[in-house]
C-alpha cells in the first residue's frame, strides 16, 4: 500500500486539470496504487482567507476514510488561531499546510513563533510547500519562485524542536539542506532526475523521504512509477512508500 503526502482536490486556475470529487480522486490515486492520500485544496492557494477551501475540502473528504483532509492556513492572518480551531472541530486532522510565497509573507515572520507553538500543543504536523510549479510552466503573468532554501535554513534553525515535511522541493534543494539540518523531512513529486531515488540516497537518509505526487498538477502514474520502478531495495521503497508517513503522522 502506498501513502501520498502530497494531493490536492480543486480547480487550478492556470490549467484545464481535473476536478476531482474526494471518492473520484480516491479511485484515481487507487489506480497507482495509492490507498491513502494527505490532501489540500487548491482552492486556498488564491484566496485572501483560505477557510472557504479548507470547508470545502473537509465536506469532500468526509465520506472518503482513504483522504484525509490538510488544510492550508496563513499565518499571517491575525485569524490563524480561530481557524485551526475550526478545522480541528471540523476533522481529526493530522498537520497543517503553509504556502509563505503564495500567501505573502517570509519565513521570518513574528508570527510563526505563536504558530508553531500551537501546532505543537496540538500535537500537528507541519508541511511546508516549498512550490506547486515548475517555474518553467507557470502561466506567464504569475512571477511566483520557490521558497528559498536559506529562508527554509533559518527556519529550520529557528525551530529546532520541530521536524517539518517539505512538499514540492528540487533534488538539488533537497541535496543542499539536507548536510545542515536534520528535523525535516521530503516528499520526492519535484525530485527529478536519472535514478532519481538512487541519487538522493547518498545524500539523505532513506526515513527521511515519502512519496508525494502533487496530483494533479502533476502526473499520479510518473510520480509512483519513480518509487516502484527505482533500483533500490523492497524495504527502502516501502520506507518511502508508506512506512515513514504513517510514522511522523501516526495513521
Amino acid at each position: 500500500m502506498l501513502i501520498d503526502t502530497n494531493a490536492n482536490l480543486g480547480p487550478w486556475p492556470f490549467s484545464p486539470l481535473p476536478d476531482y470529487t474526494g471518492p473520484q480522486l480516491a479511485t484515481h490515486l487507487a489506480a497507482s496504487g495509492i490507498r491513502r492520500a494527505l490532501v489540500s485544496h487548491l482552492g486556498a492557494v488564491f484566496l485572501p482567507d483560505p477557510m472557504p477551501a479548507n470547508r470545502r475540502l473537509f465536506a469532500a473528504v468526509k465520506r472518503t476514510p482513504a483522504l484525509l483532509p490538510v488544510p492550508i492556513l496563513n499565518p499571517a492572518l491575525r485569524t490563524w488561531p480561530e481557524q485551526l480551531a475550526e478545522c480541528r472541530a471540523a476533522a481529526p486532522i493530522r498537520a497543517v499546510k503553509i504556502l509563505p510565497n503564495y500567501h505573502n509573507y517570509t519565513l521570518k515572520t513574528r508570527a510563526l513563533d505563536e504558530f508553531m507553538a500551537a501546532l505543537a500543543a496540538a500535537k500537528l504536523k507541519l508541511i511546508l510547500n516549498v512550490r506547486l510549479e515548475d517555474e518553467r510552466h507557470k502561466y506567464f503573468a504569475l512571477r511566483m519562485k520557490g521558497v528559498p532554501m536559506t529562508a527554509i535554513g533559518g527556519f529550520l534553525r529557528r525551530f529546532p524542536d520541530h521536524h517539518v515535511l517539505l512538499t514540492g522541493i528540487y533534488k538539488p534543494e533537497l541535496e543542499k539542506l539536507a548536510p545542515d539540518h536534520t528535523n525535516f523531512s521530503a516528499d520526492i513529486a519535484f525530485c527529478e532526475w536519472i535514478n532519481t531515488l538512487e541519487l538522493l540516497l547518498k545524500k539523505i537518509p532513506a526515513n527521511r523521504l515519502m512519496l508525494g505526487t502533487c496530483t494533479p498538477l502533476l502526473s499520479t502514474r510518473a510520480e509512483t512509477d519513480k518509487l516502484v520502478r527505482s533500483r533500490v531495495p523492497a524495504r527502502t521503497k516501502k520506507l518511502i512508500g508508506s512506512v515513514n508517513a504513517r510514522r511522523f503522522f501516526k495513521i
